[in-house]
């Protein structure tokens, strides 16, 4: 008997059968951030070649943790989580609050990917229901950056989930957002305070003052965040 099947009797060894292949939970979490396609995972998960994420959709479906559904009229493929992938969320929350604890990732900023960020962090970080009801443009600059990861236009439509242009969409800007990614990425996952950013000048905005005066209240930081300011983590 191999030593792979002896151990499989035992749960904590089947859950690691299941999850541990690299890049599955990243895939169970975009799911739950809620990308539901192909190239939306791929957006959100840049670092994973097609081929494998195709592989890694067959063994979730293959295991129960998603399905795979095919709109018969359009050919659109969408992957939706199983009641048994929900049941993990709890679980990948917890996996991560303790990386936020243990782990030493606040120093760990410095090496984020300006695209994954925007795409993945900020895009879903803001509050559009705070934002006035019309479209709102901002342009976000990481000076620092190479010229291709250097601008973004961020574009929030009522009604519309919020999208992420790479060239400029030729839409009149209502605040400019020109910050460091260290320092955009700290302050998101609660390394440092928004607020204290902008008076020292590491964060500057430049447009309409009721966007720039209610970024706190639009700009909403990820749950660790949250946990650590309420002195949960």
């Amino acid at each position: 008997m191999t030593e792979e099947k002896s151990l499989l009797f035992c749960p904590l060894n089947m859950a690691c059968q299941v999850l541990q292949p690299r890049w599955t939970i990243q895939i169970l979490a975009e799911m739950w951030w809620g990308s539901s396609r192909f190239n939306e995972l791929r957006r959100g998960i840049p670092k994973i070649s097609p081929t494998l994420l195709t592989k890694r959709l067959k063994e979730l479906e293959a295991n129960g943790l998603i399905d795979r559904v095919e709109d018969d009229s359009t050919g659109t493929v969408v992957y939706v989580r199983t009641p048994a992938a929900i049941e993990l969320e709890p679980v990948i929350q917890a996996l991560g609050n303790w990386a936020y604890r243990n782990t030493g990732v606040d120093n760990e900023t410095s090496s984020a990917d300006a695209k994954t960020f925007v795409w993945s962090c900020l895009r879903r970080g803001i509050n559009t229901l705070a934002l006035p009801a019309q479209r709102i443009i901002f342009k976000l600059t990481f000076p620092e950056q190479a010229p291709a990861d250097r601008m973004y236009w961020v574009i929030c439509k009522p009604g519309h989930p919020v999208d992420v242009c790479y060239v400029d969409p030729g839409f009149d800007v209502d605040l400019f957002i020109n910050t460091s990614l260290n320092t955009l990425v700290s302050v998101y996952f609660g390394h440092s305070k928004l607020l204290t950013e902008i008076d020292a000048d590491r964060i500057t905005l430049i447009g309409k003052l009721v966007l720039s005066r209610s970024i706190s209240r639009w700009l909403t930081l990820s749950s660790y965040a949250c946990q650590k300011e309420a002195g949960t983590l």
